[in-house]
């Protein structure tokens, strides 16, 4: 291991314990509340899925009014319990933002831990919780393109650990010796395995908020004095050399620190299911526009990288959670595109997926691995269509819809706020959408987000 790379976890916080707002170009800035709207209208349908009603039920046996703010079920509880059950409602639909390269979601790990240490400080304003979120995105970006492997662990999970840790830390104030602290405690709670993804078990939405929980408990106690490893990342026992078998490169995780926020890397989902299954919707979608009947479609093939082949490319059967099992699937996904122009909420409901048109079609979704493809390349795939009144069409996605390379706008993403929030039927929040979307769009000017977070509470 080189000098360099020895001193990765020192520049990584030399590099972002003075942060500022005013450190923030503008793009930063406009691109950080769009993805804080997408985050939280997420979190409307998400309260409604499998799982969540449960999580929030148990969490609320904790209730103290020093807590921090359950969003929309007008109670609080611990910090660490309040960031867990957040993040499950913001990540239950696999509809939060995603960083391509790595194939995780940020937000989701660094907006509950941020908000859950806003509560034990008292009144924040805007402008710091923006720089929390920007904080708190770029460190589980940086750790995260480091990885030279295909995913085996949930990154959203092991490196938003780091990342919740970042976020709540800022909010606190923690720098330096105490912001190293609160990155090795966070590692001392590091998990998220892919056990649950492809076994399609509901654990597996709640892992990044057992890693958002990680965080806000990390910087809690680094603020008491706790003191944590110093080599989390590069150590004899370190993260990369544990967790990702040594197969790292220190280079991007210091590249333009402190210059260049991974936050701008971050998509926006079009579709509420795995982003590993995005690309071929994409593809799917444009084909269906070409296609004269859907319904004379005899079989697809679908080609993508090994990461992707192995995730979501396997035979759809719906097991124990229909809906995970779904979300998780091209072969699902793209029956939905092809037979339909759309997949949305609605299709990821239990009746839904029990469509034998759908079921059908997936049946004859094949999905196999282009070797020629980086083996964790999650932007390309190839859908070809073999229908019965003509010849095969095929439709090669290079970038998926959302990346920033072919981005959503602010009117499309202020759409999918809207059509979750209407999907959710939740009256007493939808009454206030308006109000919701003006306050984060001027996010920088509040004084204390506690008016945000009242609009989030019945």
């Amino acid at each position: 291991m080189d000098a360099a790379s020895t001193r990765v976890e020192e520049q990584l916080v030399e590099g972002l314990s003075d942060l500022r707002y005013e450190d923030l170009d503008a793009d930063t800035v406009i691109y950080c509340k769009q993805l804080l709207m997408d985050t939280l209208g997420v979190a409307f349908p998400g309260s409604l899925a499998p799982g969540c009603g449960e999580l929030v039920d148990l969490v609320r046996h904790w209730v103290t009014p020093e807590g921090a703010p359950v969003l929309l079920h007008g109670f609080r509880t611990a910090p660490p319990q309040a960031a867990l059950a957040n993040s499950t409602m913001m990540h239950a639909l696999d509809f939060d933002d995603t960083l391509d390269a790595s194939a995780l979601h940020a937000m989701v790990t660094a907006l509950p831990a941020a908000l859950a240490a806003a509560a034990v400080r008292g009144p924040v304003s805007g402008r710091d919780l923006i720089t929390a979120l920007v904080m708190g995105t770029d460190v589980t970006a940086r750790i995260s393109l480091g990885i030279h492997q295909p995913l085996s662990w949930i990154r959203t999970a092991t490196c938003g650990t780091f990342g919740a840790a970042a976020a709540a830390a800022r909010i606190l104030g923690l720098k330096g010796e105490r912001l190293a602290d609160a990155f090795g405690i966070a590692y001392s709670q590091t998990a998220g395995n892919a056990q649950g993804l492809i076994e399609g078990r509901l654990v597996k939405r709640m892992q990044p908020g057992f890693a958002a929980a990680a965080g806000v408990t990390a910087a809690l106690l680094a603020q008491q004095g706790i003191t944590g490893s110093r080599r989390f990342l590069t150590g004899r026992y370190g993260y990369y050399r544990l967790y990702e078998n040594d197969a790292f490169d220190p280079q991007p995780v210091v590249a333009a620190l402190g210059r260049h926020f991974h936050i701008k890397d971050l998509s926006i989902k079009p579709y509420p299911c795995c982003r590993m299954t995005h690309s071929s919707i994409d593809a799917a979608l444009d084909l269906r526009r070409a296609l004269a009947d859907p319904a004379a479609i005899q079989r697809v093939a679908v080609t993508a990288s090994e990461m992707v082949t192995t995730m979501v490319g396997k035979p759809f059967e719906p097991g124990d959670n229909p809906q995970v099992d779904a979300q998780f699937s091209i072969p699902y996904t793209v029956a939905c595109a092809l037979l339909q122009g759309d997949v949305f909420l609605p299709d990821f409901t239990e009746e839904a997926i029990d469509r034998p048109a759908i079921l059908d079609l997936a049946d004859n979704v094949t999905v196999t691995a282009d070797n020629r493809l980086p083996a964790k390349d999650l932007f390309q795939a190839t859908v070809t269509v073999h229908a019965a009144d003509h010849a095969p069409l095929s439709r090669q996605i290079t970038l998926p819809r959302g990346n920033p390379g072919n981005p959503l706008d602010y009117d499309q993403c202020r759409e999918k706020f809207t059509k979750c929030l209407a999907y959710s039927r939740l009256p007493v929040f939808e009454a206030r959408r308006d109000e919701l979307l003006r306050c984060l769009q001027q996010l920088e000017t509040l004084d204390d987000i506690g008016r945000l977070l009242a609009l989030l509470q019945p």
